[in-house]
């Protein structure tokens, strides 16, 4: 039976072998932009769980860097700590080293993983004309999360390094008093790591400002944010005034109305009135 086929049956069986209509162009193109689009979705919906998946990382890495600056901020301030009283000092300076280095990676990944949905929904753009205003509000979204992330990660990681050095700043400063006070320690060799802990000191100034920088730089911004919100609704508004006209007429309205009403139960007030009497 397939010897006795005409030879032109072999091109349509070789190009689309699901298509059996007379019309073979029509339905190649609906079977490819069939099979494109179902490839689409997919490949955004992995996207999807890929970045929700990371997000949830993130956040629980993020908890635990925040704990871990607490943690060092309070095991700070007991005067009778030192190198060798505060347990597991060593252990949490390098777990805190591994989370800083786990929550970094896991922010570049975030990023990669929205560039590629970014890059998703440009080529929709090309195919389609226009995508989705869904998947556009879902990556704006995970943009503005990556951006929380970012901004929450470098202020917990100053706060954690700051609690650090002031942590190991006093427990220098014992130490050397316990020197000095045993006579194992020179005035020179004091006095040079007196200037390194004045060093230390400017150090830590100087992380607090750059806090508070970040953090008038943050103000700034969701100042714009709202000067911004607030322009647009005011265009809004300009834009639109046959709304206010329309609320001014309905209101008017009513008023009439109002008036009508009152003159009506006027008349009969007078009508009942005047056959009584």
């Amino acid at each position: 039976m397939l010897k006795s086929t005409t030879p032109s049956r072999t091109p349509i069986y070789s190009s689309a072998p699901l298509s059996n209509s007379h019309s073979p162009s029509p339905s190649l193109d609906n079977a490819s932009q069939a099979i494109a689009a179902a490839t689409g979705v997919a490949s955004w919906d992995t996207l999807r769980k890929e970045v929700r998946q990371i997000e949830t990382e993130i956040e629980s890495k993020l908890t635990a860097l925040s704990k871990l600056a607490v943690r060092n901020s309070s095991a700070s301030a007991p005067p009778q700590a030192s190198a060798a009283g505060v347990p597991g000092a060593g252990a949490a300076a390098a777990n805190g080293e591994d989370l800083e280095t786990n929550i970094e990676e896991l922010l570049e990944k975030l990023s990669r993983t929205v560039d590629a949905m970014s890059g998703h929904l440009d080529n929709q753009t090309q195919t389609n004309g226009q995508a989705p205003l869904s998947m556009t509000h879902l990556l704006q979204k995970h943009r503005d999360i990556l951006h929380d992330y970012t901004k929450e990660y470098r202020k917990t990681r100053q706060n954690v390094r700051a609690a650090r050095d002031h942590a190991q700043l006093l427990t220098s400063v014992r130490d050397d008093i316990n020197s000095f006070k045993n006579g194992d320690m020179s005035a020179s060799d004091y006095l040079l790591n007196e200037r390194s802990r004045i060093d230390g000191s400017h150090n830590l100034a100087d992380s607090a400002l750059e806090q508070a920088y970040a953090t008038r730089d943050d103000l700034d911004r969701q100042r714009s944010t709202l000067l911004s919100v607030n322009q647009r609704i005011n265009n809004v508004a300009t834009q639109l005034p046959s709304v206010g006209q329309l609320i001014g007429k309905i209101q008017s309205r009513k008023n009439r109305d109002n008036v009508i009403l009152s003159c009506v139960i006027g008349s009969c007030v007078v009508g009942v009135l005047y056959f009584v009497m």
